[in-house]
């Protein structure tokens, strides 16, 4: 080991950077590639980075799903409380029955399409959709757990929107 390699080997990264800039600057190639290949080696160990990009996409999968169904379930119950004053009373407008109705059918439509395509996205990667839902610290209301349960058609074309999305946040995509 000559002189010049034991005074590279004391370098610290900080000093060791205002060396490289200064040969850079100097436009001393050969200097800054000896500081460039004398700077230390280091080995670390990290958990799998697949293990975690799976992770972390799933909860945001999950997260996703609790943000996409909620709103849907309240405009469930709030179209179910009109149509309840609606028909409560004595001059229930046909038109505006079929309406509400209509609405309700819809809604219920996009909530199961979203709900099939976060639990098929679950499905693919063996993952129990409730349970990846509790796993994040989401607990759906009671009218979602009934609504997501109810045996409707789903809305196809959201349903096919939402599986991509699902698809993509899951990191199968």
């Amino acid at each position: 080991m000559t002189m010049t390699d034991k005074l590279y080997s004391t370098l610290g990264p900080a000093s060791r950077v205002v060396a490289v800039v200064s040969a850079l600057a100097r436009r001393d190639d050969s200097e800054t590639a000896r500081l460039m290949d004398t700077a230390p080696m280091a080995t670390y160990r990290a958990h799998d980075l697949e293990f975690w990009r799976l992770m972390h996409c799933t909860e945001r999968m999950a997260l996703r799903t609790a943000l996409l169904l909620e709103p849907e379930v309240i405009r469930y119950v709030a179209h179910l409380d009109m149509l309840d004053h609606l028909t409560s009373g004595d001059g229930c407008n046909p038109d505006e029955f079929d309406r509400l109705t209509e609405c309700i059918a819809e809604i219920s439509a996009s909530i199961k399409a979203y709900w099939m395509a976060y639990a098929d996205t679950c499905g693919s990667i063996g993952l129990d959709p409730d349970e990846l839902l509790r796993g994040v610290g989401v607990d759906l209301s009671p009218h979602a757990r009934i609504l997501t349960r109810k045996e409707i058609a789903p809305d196809a074309e959201l349903l096919a929107s939402a599986t991509d999305l699902m698809r993509q946040l899951a990191g199968r995509g």
